[in-house]
């Protein structure tokens, strides 16, 4: 009896060719070997979704995704936390793609599972737009890289980067962040309702979008906020881009491991983290 799509990465295949886009699938160890090419996608305004097959996020992979591109230009990468996510964010990357004339990446890791919630998922991809920016005067290298940076750069109004689960009010205001994405949002939602049980006021963010950095969503979810976790899969690379926009917060990586972060890690690192008076 043939059955339908199981994995992230069949879910992911299936969705995408259901959008007319064909999606092309490279390894995360891949990305730097296929760089100039993909950029070569970039320069010559062609709409594609790359797939990057992820069993884990590593350490020098997720920087390696946001320097992929020569002259500092950053590329969309949306990083699904479940399987239903595959599906929802596979119309969103392919909408993406289309009105940036650009190629978008999806970073699916092995493992991913799903969740309940995701039956009332909203599917971002028939609500997206985006307001083309005017090309950078002179016609050479450094002006073409401006201009191409701008437009990967320039808001798409109706992607949905984060999404957000506050502090219940009868616990009052929260003082910890748990910030997430990918694979690590189980295990992080695990911790933030063990922790609540236990008194601890504490929101969650999961990240939807790696790169570019989706500022506004941390820079609204740490309102108020004393103490950041950051639950990633692997050395902590990320807590780098948020300590980068809090500061003057306690920023610290749950886990500092290569491979999966299990909800009682992240768990220690918020109960160890200093608590107000």
């Amino acid at each position: 009896m043939e059955t339908g799509p199981s994995t992230g990465h069949e879910i992911t295949e299936f969705a995408l060719r259901e959008t007319g886009i064909k999606p092309e699938f490279i390894g995360i160890q891949d990305v730097r070997k296929n760089s100039g090419r993909l950029f070569r996608l970039l320069r010559e305004r062609q709409p594609s979704v790359i797939v990057i097959d992820a069993p884990s996020v590593e350490s020098v992979d997720v920087m390696a995704l946001r320097w992929m591109f020569p002259g500092g230009i950053t590329p969309l990468i949306l990083c699904p936390s479940s399987l239903g996510e595959c599906v929802e964010m596979a119309g969103t990357a392919a909408a993406a793609a289309n009105l940036l004339k650009a190629p978008v990446f999806m970073v699916v890791e092995e493992g991913l599972q799903d969740r309940p919630e995701d039956d009332d998922s909203a599917d971002d991809s028939s609500q997206l737009s985006y307001d083309e920016p005017a090309p950078h005067g002179a016609d050479d290298l450094e002006s073409e890289i401006i201009t191409l940076e701008r437009r990967l750069s320039q808001q798409i109004r109706g992607l949905r980067a984060g999404t957000f689960n506050p502090c219940p009010p009868e616990l009052g205001r929260p003082e910890w962040l748990v910030i997430s994405y990918g694979s690590t949002l189980a295990p992080a939602s695990s911790a933030v309702a063990q922790a609540r049980e236990l008194g601890q006021r504490v929101s969650l963010l999961n990240l939807r979008m790696l790169w570019p950095v989706p500022e506004g969503d941390i820079l609204r979810a740490a309102m108020g906020i004393k103490h950041v976790v950051v639950a990633e899969r692997n050395l902590g690379q990320y807590t780098h881009e948020v300590r980068r926009l809090l500061p003057e917060l306690a920023v610290v990586p749950a886990g500092r491991v290569i491979g999966p972060v299990p909800a009682e890690l992240i768990l220690e690192r918020l109960q160890t983290t200093p608590r107000c008076c």
